[in-house]
């Protein structure tokens, strides 16, 4: 996910000199660094010094739980490290300030919008694909409620044939009437594999409002 608000965060927080929005894979999605620097190998080490604080917890037999901000001072920077869902992470590179309480309780501030949005963004997402597929599920209704009509009308219609006489269009009709009625099931098939899909879409919103509580 692209966010559009990294200039809003150095505008809210002025003294971020560089941000870095990255998956736990190491890849990077939005970075304020120009393209001179090794965007790869930036994601790739800052990922990795997530996973060497894991390896580290697990050698002292720590218990790892969700980490929430890891942060690294030299003397002239400050690199913060925060998580932001599930599989990404903001990292905000700081000029050194002599007000330190106050620069991280700001970040913390911002970052909680961030997660907002983020929580915000993934919903919107989510209920747009529901919102697809239960237009696209209206749409397989209605031509399968047609199909049923044609049947229907179809029965209706080999009554009125005379066997003898029309046997051969008789026949033709009955064959008609059982590739229709195959359409109907291959669509009702459809139906409720949308429908499925529409109910865990929909659970997985109720999961995400349910993980904001927490």
């Amino acid at each position: 996910m692209v966010f559009k608000n990294i200039n809003r965060i150095k505008s809210a927080l002025p003294e971020v000199k560089h941000i870095v929005m990255f998956y736990n894979n190491g890849t990077i999605f939005q970075t304020t660094f120009e393209q001179s620097i090794n965007i790869p190998k930036l994601g790739e080490n800052l990922a990795g010094t997530l996973n060497h604080i894991r390896s580290l917890y697990e050698i002292c037999n720590y218990k790892m739980e969700p980490y929430k901000k890891l942060i690294f001072e030299t003397e002239d920077m400050s690199v913060i490290i925060l998580k932001l869902g599930e599989e990404s992470n903001i990292a905000l590179f700081f000029e050194k300030e002599q007000d330190r309480e106050l620069r991280l309780t700001a970040v913390r501030r911002y970052i909680s919008n961030i997660e907002t949005l983020i929580d915000m963004d993934e919903k919107e997402l989510i209920l747009k694909e529901i919102l697809t597929k239960e237009d696209e599920l209206k749409k397989l209704s209605a031509e399968l409620q047609k199909k049923r009509e044609l049947i229907e009308s179809f029965k209706s219609n080999l009554l009125e044939f005379v066997p003898k006489e029309l046997e051969t269009k008789q026949n033709d009709l009955k064959n008609t009437i059982i590739a229709t009625e195959q359409e109907c099931s291959d669509l009702e098939q459809k139906i409720n594999l949308f429908k499925i899909d529409i109910e865990k879409l929909k659970t997985t919103i109720q999961k995400v409002q349910e993980q904001k509580l927490i």
